[in-house]
């Protein structure tokens, strides 16, 4: 009887002490893809190159530009430069407005399925300098002055600008590239070592 009673009494303590383990806590997806903020994924270096040279007389606009044209004809040596001028093309993905339904979680099928925003990209390297790589001012010409690099660098600034616009293929490599390595890092945060399956979707 004593026996019955104390493996009835051990039961019940098992029991109890099972009562009171505390189960664990479901994460927060929704937070945690929210916590990352802006994500940065992919970066494209782009480049080019100008010379500094006089106008030619054939070339010229106006008579300011004549005028000088032609005395620069009959200056004695030789007045040329060449500067390379860099950007960057970056690729990103703006997480802070993730809401809960964005990101659904199937216990089933262990699958995390995420609705992100779409990739943006955007210049960077603004305020980088200009490369010199070639200068070569002989005889009386005169010095290549700060305003003319000044000049060259804005002009080679718009024209990198618009040959990405013209030619859609840097922004699209750029941005298949973002979304490659967004499913490799979703994978990575929130699958649990392969215990989900995440699946990255785009919005737009």
């Amino acid at each position: 009887m004593l026996k019955k009673m104390t493996q009835l009494l051990a039961a019940c303590a098992m029991i109890a002490m099972s009562g009171c383990t505390p189960k664990e806590e479901s994460r927060d997806y929704c937070s945690e893809v929210r916590s990352v903020d802006r994500l940065v994924l992919a970066q494209m270096t782009i480049s080019k190159m100008a010379t500094i040279d006089d106008i030619k007389p054939g070339e010229a606009h106006g008579l300011r530009q004549t005028a000088e044209a032609l005395i620069d004809a009959v200056k004695i040596g030789d007045r040329k430069a060449a500067y390379a001028y860099g950007t960057y093309l970056r690729a990103s993905i703006d997480l802070s407005g993730i809401r809960p339904e964005d990101v659904r979680v199937d216990e089933k099928a262990r699958t995390i399925t995420l609705d992100l925003p779409a990739v943006t990209t955007e210049y960077l390297g603004r305020d980088l300098g200009i490369r010199e790589v070639h200068y070569r001012v002989t005889g009386l010409r005169s010095q290549i002055d700060a305003g003319e690099r000044a000049a060259l660098k804005e002009k080679m600034n718009t024209i990198l600008k618009n040959e990405v616009e013209e030619r859609p293929f840097f922004r699209e490599k750029l941005i298949a590239q973002a979304k490659t390595k967004a499913a490799a890092f979703f994978q990575s945060l929130l699958g649990e070592g392969g215990r989900y399956t995440v699946i990255v979707n785009f919005k737009n």
